[in-house]
């Protein structure tokens, strides 16, 4: 009979900082992906649309250096978004052949409501955490968002 997963001893793993790190990840966005779903949002169609609407006009390779993601691969982020009828491309003023990027109303509406479910979210983390911790964990997260090898 194959061991549970509380049986399997990880303490070797979980002396590791990188994998305590990811696991804590791995909780978490699954947690914030559950909330998305009942808007049929991923968490990058969430942070495309909150991009969009904090600097409408993006375009979309701006949008990809922002999120990390490469240019083939923001392309059908940006079409499932637009064929959802929530991102509009508009031919730039500047320059016509790139197009800019901005929410429709309904675009804003689903926004609004999915941004409302991750503040509830959000307050449910920091409610797991003392003041204290949450200070700290912002500090430590600041150091790891800059660290290379």
């Amino acid at each position: 009979m194959p061991a549970s997963h509380s049986d399997i001893d990880q303490s070797r793993l979980a002396r590791f900082l990188g994998f305590r790190l990811t696991r804590a990840k791995v909780q978490v966005h699954r947690a914030l992906t559950s909330r998305l779903a009942s808007h049929e949002l991923s968490t990058t169609d969430f942070s495309a649309l909150v991009l969009i609407d904090a600097n409408p006009g993006l375009y979309q390779r701006q949008l990809g250096l922002a999120l990390e993601i490469s240019p083939p691969n923001v392309v059908p982020i940006i079409d499932r978004l637009v064929q959802r009828e929530v991102v509009v491309r508009l031919p730039s003023k500047d320059d016509r052949r790139m197009q800019e990027l901005h929410l429709t109303d309904a675009g804003r509406a689903l926004l609004k409501n999915a941004e409302a479910d991750v503040a509830r979210f959000e307050q449910l983390l920091e409610e797991s955490l003392t003041a204290t911790e949450q200070r700290y964990i912002d500090s430590a997260l600041k150091k790891l968002s800059a660290f290379e090898a």
